[in-house]
């Protein structure tokens, strides 16, 4: 945005073709889905801000978020319909997050990775930050807990939209919207 390569106000289709067409649910029922076309095409801004419509995920993404590359991810969320029209609400989505990192991607010709890299991570001197952890950084990250039966106590659980092991590095991909993993000292830069 900074270097005038992309627009917020611009539709998302314009860097994303695969957007153009997209539907909004019209109506819901346990029977049907009707779908009409939106006031207006899904924008960048609309995308960052949680209010473009776009789901959390998309069907794609059952049962864990990082199982396919972001290309595919984001194709799959244009064929999705939308929640609602764009602009109107609020709702929190990664498959949102994902989209302006996909977008990242075709402007910058780099994997959002590489950029995140290059332009962040290295300058900033974040030497312990990445989407693909190494087995010395995964015995290093904090465990996740949940409730224990009957709420009592906690009990040590996994991240269910992650796929395990973290380390396995030919099932995993990088996931903009949550995949990252990190240190406080790096995150402090």
């Amino acid at each position: 945005v900074d270097e005038g390569r992309v627009n917020t106000d611009d539709p998302v289709e314009k860097y994303l073709p695969e957007f153009a067409g997209q539907m909004v649910v019209a109506e819901r029922s346990d029977r049907q889905v009707l779908l009409k076309s939106p006031q207006h095409p899904i924008t960048v801004k609309e995308v960052l801000s949680h209010t473009s419509g776009l789901p959390f995920r998309s069907a794609l993404e059952e049962p864990t978020l990082d199982l396919f590359p972001l290309a595919a991810r984001v194709r799959s969320y244009a064929m999705t319909p939308l929640d609602f029209e764009p602009g109107t609400r609020y709702q929190y989505s990664n498959a949102g997050i994902n989209t302006a990192a996909r977008i990242i991607e075709v402007v910058t010709g780099a994997s959002f990775e590489s950029f995140l890299e290059e332009r962040l991570f290295r300058p900033l001197g974040m030497t312990d930050t990445t989407f693909r952890p190494t087995d010395a950084q995964v015995a290093r990250i904090a465990s996740s807990y949940q409730p224990g039966p009957e709420k009592k106590g906690l009990r040590e659980t996994t991240i269910s939209q992650l796929h395990y092991p973290l380390t396995d590095h030919n099932q995993r991909f990088p996931m903009p919207a949550g995949g990252l993993f990190s240190t406080a000292h790096d995150v402090a830069r």
